[in-house]
Protein backbone atom coordinates (compact mmCIF):
# COMPACT_ATOMS: atom_id res chain seq x y z
CA UNK A 1 0.00 0.00 0.00
CA UNK A 2 2.92 2.67 0.59
CA UNK A 3 4.60 1.89 -2.57
CA UNK A 4 1.39 2.08 -4.34
CA UNK A 5 0.70 5.84 -2.41
CA UNK A 6 4.29 6.77 -3.06
CA UNK A 7 4.23 5.65 -6.84
CA UNK A 8 1.01 7.65 -7.32
CA UNK A 9 2.83 11.01 -5.64
CA UNK A 10 5.61 10.38 -8.12
CA UNK A 11 3.33 10.27 -10.79
CA UNK A 12 1.34 13.65 -9.96
CA UNK A 13 4.89 15.50 -9.27
CA UNK A 14 6.43 14.08 -12.51
CA UNK A 15 2.72 14.88 -14.12
CA UNK A 16 2.07 19.06 -12.69
CA UNK A 17 4.77 20.72 -14.36
CA UNK A 18 2.80 19.50 -18.14
CA UNK A 19 -0.83 19.98 -17.41
CA UNK A 20 -1.83 22.39 -20.35
CA UNK A 21 -4.92 24.82 -21.04
CA UNK A 22 -5.88 25.29 -24.57
CA UNK A 23 -8.23 27.41 -25.57
CA UNK A 24 -9.84 27.86 -29.54
CA UNK A 25 -11.61 30.62 -31.62
CA UNK A 26 -12.16 31.62 -34.52
CA UNK A 27 -14.63 33.66 -37.22
CA UNK A 28 -15.60 34.03 -40.66
CA UNK A 29 -15.47 37.56 -41.59
CA UNK A 30 -17.73 38.56 -44.98
CA UNK A 31 -17.65 41.71 -46.88
CA UNK A 32 -19.41 43.45 -49.79
CA UNK A 33 -17.61 46.27 -50.76
CA UNK A 34 -16.98 48.88 -53.75
CA UNK A 35 -15.08 51.44 -54.48
CA UNK A 36 -13.63 53.98 -56.88
CA UNK A 37 -10.46 54.38 -58.24
CA UNK A 38 -8.37 57.47 -57.55
CA UNK A 39 -8.16 60.03 -60.08
CA UNK A 40 -8.93 64.00 -61.16
CA UNK A 41 -10.93 63.14 -64.18
CA UNK A 42 -14.18 61.10 -64.30
CA UNK A 43 -15.09 58.92 -61.36
CA UNK A 44 -14.96 55.06 -62.26
CA UNK A 45 -16.19 51.79 -60.21
CA UNK A 46 -13.57 49.06 -59.81
CA UNK A 47 -16.62 47.25 -59.62
CA UNK A 48 -18.62 45.44 -56.19
CA UNK A 49 -17.41 42.22 -54.84
CA UNK A 50 -17.75 39.26 -51.88
CA UNK A 51 -14.79 38.56 -49.70
CA UNK A 52 -14.05 36.28 -46.84
CA UNK A 53 -11.62 35.81 -44.58
CA UNK A 54 -11.62 32.78 -42.16
CA UNK A 55 -9.36 32.97 -38.92
CA UNK A 56 -8.54 29.98 -36.37
CA UNK A 57 -6.32 31.02 -33.13
CA UNK A 58 -4.71 28.21 -30.91
CA UNK A 59 -4.10 29.65 -27.26
CA UNK A 60 -2.18 26.88 -25.44
CA UNK A 61 -0.84 27.69 -21.66
CA UNK A 62 1.69 25.34 -19.76
CA UNK A 63 2.95 25.89 -16.20
CA UNK A 64 6.84 24.87 -16.20
CA UNK A 65 8.97 23.83 -13.49
CA UNK A 66 10.35 26.44 -12.53
CA UNK A 67 7.33 28.67 -11.73
CA UNK A 68 7.30 30.40 -14.93
CA UNK A 69 4.46 29.59 -17.52
CA UNK A 70 4.64 29.41 -21.19
CA UNK A 71 1.98 30.13 -23.78
CA UNK A 72 1.67 29.31 -27.62
CA UNK A 73 -0.46 31.36 -29.46
CA UNK A 74 -0.69 30.50 -32.97
CA UNK A 75 -3.09 32.09 -35.52
CA UNK A 76 -4.35 30.59 -38.80
CA UNK A 77 -5.65 32.98 -41.28
CA UNK A 78 -7.05 31.85 -44.84
CA UNK A 79 -6.52 34.71 -46.54
CA UNK A 80 -2.50 34.37 -45.84
CA UNK A 81 -2.81 31.06 -46.72
CA UNK A 82 -0.19 30.21 -43.92
CA UNK A 83 0.31 30.36 -40.07
CA UNK A 84 0.42 33.98 -39.01
CA UNK A 85 0.68 35.79 -35.98
CA UNK A 86 2.48 33.01 -34.30
CA UNK A 87 4.25 33.82 -30.40
CA UNK A 88 5.65 32.33 -27.25
CA UNK A 89 5.49 34.08 -24.31
CA UNK A 90 6.98 32.99 -21.74
CA UNK A 91 5.65 34.71 -17.91
CA UNK A 92 7.16 35.01 -14.63
CA UNK A 93 3.40 35.56 -13.24
CA UNK A 94 4.82 38.55 -11.79
CA UNK A 95 4.43 41.19 -14.81
CA UNK A 96 8.02 39.98 -16.69
CA UNK A 97 7.73 38.48 -20.10
CA UNK A 98 9.81 37.06 -22.71
CA UNK A 99 8.50 36.94 -26.26
CA UNK A 100 9.85 34.52 -29.49
CA UNK A 101 7.99 35.57 -32.08
CA UNK A 102 7.49 33.87 -35.71
CA UNK A 103 5.67 37.55 -37.43
CA UNK A 104 2.97 38.59 -34.74
CA UNK A 105 5.39 40.55 -32.07
CA UNK A 106 5.57 44.37 -32.62
CA UNK A 107 5.56 46.84 -29.41
CA UNK A 108 4.99 49.62 -32.89
CA UNK A 109 1.58 48.06 -34.14
CA UNK A 110 -0.87 49.30 -31.57
CA UNK A 111 -3.58 51.84 -31.57
CA UNK A 112 -5.62 53.33 -29.30
CA UNK A 113 -8.01 55.55 -31.39
CA UNK A 114 -11.98 54.54 -30.95
CA UNK A 115 -13.34 52.81 -34.33
CA UNK A 116 -17.41 51.81 -34.68
CA UNK A 117 -15.63 48.72 -36.46
CA UNK A 118 -12.14 49.75 -38.02
CA UNK A 119 -10.27 52.77 -36.70
CA UNK A 120 -8.08 52.76 -39.30
CA UNK A 121 -9.88 53.49 -42.94
CA UNK A 122 -6.84 51.45 -44.65
CA UNK A 123 -8.44 48.22 -42.39
CA UNK A 124 -12.05 48.84 -44.90
CA UNK A 125 -12.16 48.46 -48.34
CA UNK A 126 -11.09 52.09 -49.41
CA UNK A 127 -7.91 54.08 -50.57
CA UNK A 128 -6.67 55.29 -47.81
CA UNK A 129 -2.65 55.37 -47.74
CA UNK A 130 -2.00 56.56 -43.64
CA UNK A 131 0.69 53.35 -42.32
CA UNK A 132 0.02 53.53 -38.71
CA UNK A 133 2.54 51.03 -37.79
CA UNK A 134 5.13 52.48 -40.43
CA UNK A 135 8.71 50.88 -40.60
CA UNK A 136 7.37 47.82 -38.26
CA UNK A 137 8.85 44.73 -37.48
CA UNK A 138 5.81 43.24 -37.36
CA UNK A 139 5.68 40.06 -39.81
CA UNK A 140 9.61 39.51 -39.39
CA UNK A 141 11.26 37.05 -37.00
CA UNK A 142 12.02 38.43 -33.84
CA UNK A 143 12.24 38.15 -29.77
CA UNK A 144 12.21 40.63 -26.98
CA UNK A 145 10.95 41.41 -23.26
CA UNK A 146 8.03 43.01 -21.67
CA UNK A 147 7.24 43.78 -17.95
CA UNK A 148 3.58 44.74 -17.18
CA UNK A 149 2.35 47.14 -14.49
CA UNK A 150 -0.66 48.91 -13.01
CA UNK A 151 0.82 51.83 -15.61
CA UNK A 152 1.20 49.72 -18.61
CA UNK A 153 3.41 47.26 -20.04
CA UNK A 154 6.82 48.45 -21.36
CA UNK A 155 8.41 46.43 -23.81
CA UNK A 156 11.33 45.93 -26.81
CA UNK A 157 11.81 43.42 -29.17
CA UNK A 158 14.57 42.64 -31.87
CA UNK A 159 14.98 41.15 -35.33
CA UNK A 160 18.29 39.96 -35.99
CA UNK A 161 17.58 40.17 -39.92
CA UNK A 162 14.62 42.31 -40.91
CA UNK A 163 14.40 41.16 -44.65
CA UNK A 164 14.58 37.68 -43.76
CA UNK A 165 11.06 35.91 -44.60
CA UNK A 166 8.57 35.05 -41.62
CA UNK A 167 7.85 31.50 -43.54
CA UNK A 168 12.17 30.50 -43.32
CA UNK A 169 12.52 27.35 -41.22
CA UNK A 170 13.49 26.66 -37.99
CA UNK A 171 17.07 26.40 -39.47
CA UNK A 172 17.23 29.89 -41.72
CA UNK A 173 20.15 31.78 -41.85
CA UNK A 174 20.50 35.85 -43.11
CA UNK A 175 18.54 37.17 -45.82
CA UNK A 176 20.62 39.85 -46.11
CA UNK A 177 19.08 42.66 -44.22
CA UNK A 178 20.15 44.97 -41.15
CA UNK A 179 18.62 44.49 -37.59
CA UNK A 180 15.35 46.14 -36.49
CA UNK A 181 14.43 47.24 -33.19
CA UNK A 182 11.24 48.42 -31.78
CA UNK A 183 10.51 49.84 -28.27
CA UNK A 184 8.01 51.86 -26.53
CA UNK A 185 4.77 51.50 -23.53
CA UNK A 186 1.07 51.59 -23.85
CA UNK A 187 -1.16 51.75 -20.61
CA UNK A 188 -3.67 53.54 -19.22
CA UNK A 189 -1.09 55.56 -16.83
CA UNK A 190 -3.37 54.60 -14.10
CA UNK A 191 -6.33 56.47 -14.83
CA UNK A 192 -9.63 55.06 -15.95
CA UNK A 193 -10.55 55.28 -19.53
CA UNK A 194 -6.99 56.57 -20.77
CA UNK A 195 -4.82 54.80 -23.13
CA UNK A 196 -1.39 56.37 -24.32
CA UNK A 197 1.35 55.33 -26.31
CA UNK A 198 4.81 55.82 -27.69
CA UNK A 199 7.16 53.43 -29.47
CA UNK A 200 9.71 54.03 -31.71
CA UNK A 201 10.99 51.23 -34.80
CA UNK A 202 14.45 51.55 -36.36
CA UNK A 203 15.38 49.32 -38.91
CA UNK A 204 19.71 49.19 -40.41
CA UNK A 205 21.77 48.52 -43.21
CA UNK A 206 23.72 44.75 -42.74
CA UNK A 207 26.50 47.27 -43.90
CA UNK A 208 27.21 51.01 -42.96
CA UNK A 209 26.81 53.31 -46.39
CA UNK A 210 27.09 56.60 -44.53
CA UNK A 211 23.00 56.67 -44.84
CA UNK A 212 20.67 57.25 -41.53
CA UNK A 213 19.27 54.38 -39.80
CA UNK A 214 15.66 54.31 -40.52
CA UNK A 215 13.63 55.77 -38.23
CA UNK A 216 9.43 55.84 -36.94
CA UNK A 217 7.92 56.81 -33.87
CA UNK A 218 4.54 56.27 -33.25
CA UNK A 219 2.59 58.23 -30.21
CA UNK A 220 -0.79 59.10 -29.14
CA UNK A 221 -3.54 59.41 -26.38
CA UNK A 222 -7.26 58.46 -26.42
CA UNK A 223 -10.00 58.98 -23.67
CA UNK A 224 -13.65 56.92 -23.04
CA UNK A 225 -15.98 59.09 -21.23
CA UNK A 226 -18.56 56.15 -21.37
CA UNK A 227 -20.99 56.55 -24.36
CA UNK A 228 -18.21 58.98 -25.94
CA UNK A 229 -14.46 57.76 -26.94
CA UNK A 230 -11.86 60.00 -28.93
CA UNK A 231 -8.07 59.68 -29.57
CA UNK A 232 -5.48 60.92 -31.37
CA UNK A 233 -2.58 59.03 -32.83
CA UNK A 234 0.68 60.08 -35.21
CA UNK A 235 3.83 58.32 -36.93
CA UNK A 236 6.47 60.16 -38.30
CA UNK A 237 8.84 58.08 -40.57
CA UNK A 238 11.97 59.50 -42.39
CA UNK A 239 12.22 58.97 -46.06
CA UNK A 240 9.60 56.27 -46.55
CA UNK A 241 10.64 55.47 -50.06
CA UNK A 242 14.28 54.88 -50.16
CA UNK A 243 14.66 51.87 -52.48
CA UNK A 244 15.37 48.94 -49.88
CA UNK A 245 13.73 51.13 -46.91
CA UNK A 246 15.96 50.78 -44.88
CA UNK A 247 18.13 53.65 -45.09
CA UNK A 248 17.10 57.25 -44.82
CA UNK A 249 17.72 60.58 -44.99
CA UNK A 250 15.68 63.98 -44.26
CA UNK A 251 14.67 64.48 -47.99
CA UNK A 252 11.01 62.85 -48.37
CA UNK A 253 9.65 62.21 -44.58
CA UNK A 254 6.41 61.70 -43.64
CA UNK A 255 3.50 61.74 -41.34
CA UNK A 256 0.97 59.59 -40.76
CA UNK A 257 -1.90 60.87 -38.75
CA UNK A 258 -5.26 59.62 -37.42
CA UNK A 259 -8.48 61.13 -35.62
CA UNK A 260 -11.65 59.27 -34.46
CA UNK A 261 -14.58 59.71 -32.06
CA UNK A 262 -17.27 57.00 -31.17
CA UNK A 263 -20.60 57.33 -29.70
CA UNK A 264 -22.44 54.12 -28.12
CA UNK A 265 -26.20 54.95 -29.35
CA UNK A 266 -26.95 51.71 -27.19
CA UNK A 267 -25.84 49.05 -25.63
CA UNK A 268 -25.49 47.13 -29.03
CA UNK A 269 -25.12 50.15 -31.62
CA UNK A 270 -21.56 51.96 -32.17
CA UNK A 271 -21.33 54.98 -34.51
CA UNK A 272 -17.94 56.46 -35.45
CA UNK A 273 -16.46 58.67 -37.61
CA UNK A 274 -12.29 58.52 -38.46
CA UNK A 275 -10.03 60.96 -40.07
CA UNK A 276 -6.19 59.49 -41.80
CA UNK A 277 -3.86 62.09 -42.99
CA UNK A 278 -1.14 61.36 -45.00
CA UNK A 279 1.21 64.48 -45.40
CA UNK A 280 4.91 63.56 -47.45
CA UNK A 281 7.44 65.99 -48.05
CA UNK A 282 7.55 65.51 -51.79
CA UNK A 283 3.98 65.68 -52.43
CA UNK A 284 2.27 68.74 -53.33
CA UNK A 285 -1.05 67.92 -51.11
CA UNK A 286 -1.80 65.97 -47.76
CA UNK A 287 -3.77 63.27 -48.80
CA UNK A 288 -6.51 62.75 -46.27
CA UNK A 289 -9.62 60.31 -46.10
CA UNK A 290 -12.95 60.57 -43.68
CA UNK A 291 -14.68 57.14 -43.00
CA UNK A 292 -18.20 57.26 -41.24
CA UNK A 293 -19.22 53.81 -39.37
CA UNK A 294 -22.07 52.05 -37.95
CA UNK A 295 -21.64 48.86 -36.09
CA UNK A 296 -24.49 46.92 -34.64
CA UNK A 297 -23.54 43.71 -32.46
CA UNK A 298 -25.81 40.84 -32.06
CA UNK A 299 -24.31 39.06 -29.82
CA UNK A 300 -21.95 36.22 -31.27
CA UNK A 301 -21.69 38.25 -34.62
CA UNK A 302 -21.33 41.75 -35.69
CA UNK A 303 -22.66 43.78 -38.60
CA UNK A 304 -20.61 46.57 -39.67
CA UNK A 305 -21.54 49.84 -42.80
CA UNK A 306 -18.63 51.98 -43.78
CA UNK A 307 -18.44 54.59 -46.25
CA UNK A 308 -15.05 56.57 -47.01
CA UNK A 309 -14.02 59.44 -48.76
CA UNK A 310 -10.47 60.31 -50.07
CA UNK A 311 -9.07 63.39 -51.68
CA UNK A 312 -6.18 64.21 -52.62
CA UNK A 313 -5.42 60.37 -53.04
CA UNK A 314 -1.29 60.01 -53.43
CA UNK A 315 -0.69 63.79 -52.66
CA UNK A 316 -2.31 64.37 -56.10
CA UNK A 317 -4.62 67.78 -56.02
CA UNK A 318 -7.86 66.80 -57.35
CA UNK A 319 -7.24 62.94 -57.25
CA UNK A 320 -10.96 62.22 -54.94
CA UNK A 321 -12.95 58.76 -54.50
CA UNK A 322 -15.37 57.38 -52.31
CA UNK A 323 -15.63 53.29 -51.21
CA UNK A 324 -18.30 51.34 -48.86
CA UNK A 325 -18.49 48.56 -47.62
CA UNK A 326 -20.97 45.97 -45.40
CA UNK A 327 -19.43 43.50 -43.33
CA UNK A 328 -20.56 40.62 -41.18
CA UNK A 329 -18.31 38.85 -38.67
CA UNK A 330 -19.16 35.67 -37.32
CA UNK A 331 -17.08 34.62 -34.16
CA UNK A 332 -17.06 31.74 -31.28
Amino acid sequence: MKKLLATTALVSVMAAPVLAETKIAGSLETTFADKETPTTGAQSSTGAALGHETKFEFVSTKELNNGWSSKLDMEVMEVAGDVADTEVTISNGEGLNLYISKDGGSFHDWGVVPGAYNARPGDNAGNDSAAMDANTIHGVHNFGIGYKTDFGTFGLRYAPDHQASNTAGDKTTGAGGGSGMEYGFTGSLGVDGLAVGLSQAIKQNEVSNGNDDAESTHYGVAYNMGQFAFGVERTTFSDKNNSDNNTSTTTNDVDYTLYGVTYAASDNVTLGINIAETDEDSKAETEETTQLEIAYNLGGATVAFSHQQTEDNGGTAGSDADAWSITYKQSF
